[in-house]
């Protein structure tokens, strides 16, 4: 697990970053083909140049056997080599020769004119062991090559391409090191030659680095996609385990607030009922003023009375009660009932419609009732004075659909995320759960609630409760 975890931390997030390590990965490709390009360069021009210092080498000694067979041997090293050398300058390209000692030390030149010079340490190690030796100089000014030419009266000296092969000077069938002779060859065609293989080369590498970066990318382009998708169904399984655990949270304080307000009403139903009576005996031999006031009393005592009866009912319908049928006419009816006061109080219109005939189980139809009044009395509480709410139930197949619609001033932006998570109310009085346990109520009958609708003119939360089989369709018409 933690080895995974280890792995996971160099792994890109972004298309940007997984882009970014492609163009890395051509680069070092690009590299290492380039580096592998410049070593096999190299071998090949020192495999060309060494062949023309090996086919020196054998002229020179062929031209050693040529003059033993065409005159008394000589006993002078030095001379058999010397003249050997002179006759192998007769060579198409060479340009003249150098000799050299056993201890690399100049003594002559053919021609006189050539630039005396000092034998450098690799040829002088190379004519010790008896092995010619070449190198190539691409750009050699003529000033090295010779002490004078007509042309360096006009101060322009010209640079040419030139090969130096050095070659031991040895009998041919002795081992012992007589001097040595370097040729210095004109290197034109050399350099030609050098020419056309770094353009094939060339060709090779740009060929092999456009087919192994196509290949690359092909390969890395759906890890690239598989990526972006993982992390994309990462991102989207943290938020829902989020939202779980607020939920879970959230259904169980539901939880142990269903218990305590079942304790809680069974303990107010009957003193609320001696309440009430109390209220209205003492309001009829109460003087007119004083009337009106237990009056309004009264009808605050049957309202406490009123909501702790339809609590105990929903709760006695979650416990398993028998339960019932009622119509969805009755079930606004008893909506309206309920919210109507606070509408009048508000000086609000609420306008309630349906084209639908379909049958609820009690337990459905009390649990829908508590979410249609919450939205029903936010809705009304969000509304300005004079305006309109409403509620449309639309039959839909195999599914109803309730509508409430205000006129207010449209949802928070900055509460839309977390609509339906507990919050700090921003209405006198309110909880901050009355969405949220909506939308409790609505996931434990399979139905969705929904914000549809907001803006300036107002919102509309949609109520979508599927039902189990479908219902005769009618005429909408007011309740």
């Amino acid at each position: 697990m933690n080895h995974n975890y280890h792995w996971e931390k160099f792994m890109p997030r972004t298309r940007r970053m997984f882009v970014l390590g492609i163009g890395l990965a051509l680069l070092v490709l690009a590299m290492t083909i380039f580096a592998g390009w410049l070593f096999v360069r190299g071998l090949v021009r020192q495999q060309i140049a060494q062949r023309d210092a090996e086919a020196l080498h054998a002229t020179t000694l062929m031209e050693q056997l040529d003059a033993r067979n065409g005159k008394e041997p000589l006993e002078d090293d030095e001379q058999i080599g010397f003249d050997a050398a002179i006759r192998a300058s007769r060579l198409k390209g060479v340009m003249g020769i150098r000799f050299y000692d056993t201890a690399g030390k100049f003594k002559d030149a053919f021609p006189a004119t050539i630039q005396p010079r000092p034998l450098d340490a690799g040829a002088l190690a190379a004519a010790l062991r008896l092995e010619p030796f070449s190198r190539f100089r691409p750009d050699t000014p003529l000033s090295d090559i010779f002490i004078y030419l007509p042309q360096f009266s006009t101060g322009h000296i010209a640079r040419v391409p030139t090969l130096e092969v050095t070659v031991p000077l040895h009998r041919r069938d002795e081992q012992k090191l007589a001097g040595a002779a370097q040729f210095i060859i004109e290197g034109e065609s050399i350099a030609q030659e050098y020419a056309r293989l770094d353009r094939r080369f060339g060709g090779l590498a740009v060929l092999a680095f456009g087919a192994a970066g196509m290949l690359l990318v092909a390969l890395l382009w759906p890890a690239l996609r598989r990526v972006e998708d993982l992390n994309r169904q990462l991102a989207q399984r943290n938020e829902r385990l989020l939202r779980a655990n607020e939920e879970l949270a959230l259904a169980a304080r539901a939880s142990a607030l269903g218990a305590v307000s079942a304790h809680l009403m069974h303990g107010l139903k009957n003193p609320l009922a001696s309440l009430s009576q109390y209220v209205r005996n003492h309001g009829q031999a109460a003087s007119e003023p004083a009337g009106d006031e237990w009056q309004d009393a009264l009808s605050a005592a049957r309202r406490m009375q009123s909501l702790v009866e339809q609590t105990l009912e929903v709760l006695g319908d979650v416990r398993g009660a028998p339960a019932y049928e009622l119509t969805v006419e009755e079930l606004l009816n008893d909506v309206r009932r309920r919210v109507e006061s606070l509408a009048q109080k508000r000086n609000v219109a609420l306008e309630i419609k349906t084209d639908a005939k379909a049958k609820l189980s009690s337990r459905t139809a009390n649990l829908v009732g508590l979410i249609l009044v919450n939205l029903l009395e936010n809705a009304i509480q969000a509304t300005p004075e004079g305006k309109n709410v409403r509620l449309n139930l639309n039959h839909k197949p195999e599914r109803l659909v309730f509508r409430v619609r205000d006129e207010g001033g449209g949802f928070p932006e900055h509460l839309r995320r977390n609509l339906f998570l507990p919050c700090k109310s921003t209405r006198e009085g309110g909880s901050g759960i009355g969405l949220a346990i909506s939308k409790q109520l609505a996931e434990y009958l399979g139905a969705s609630l929904e914000l549809a609708e907001t803006n300036a003119n107002g919102c509309a939360f949609v109520l979508g409760l599927p039902l189990p089989a479908p219902a005769e369709d009618s005429p909408a018409r007011p309740v």
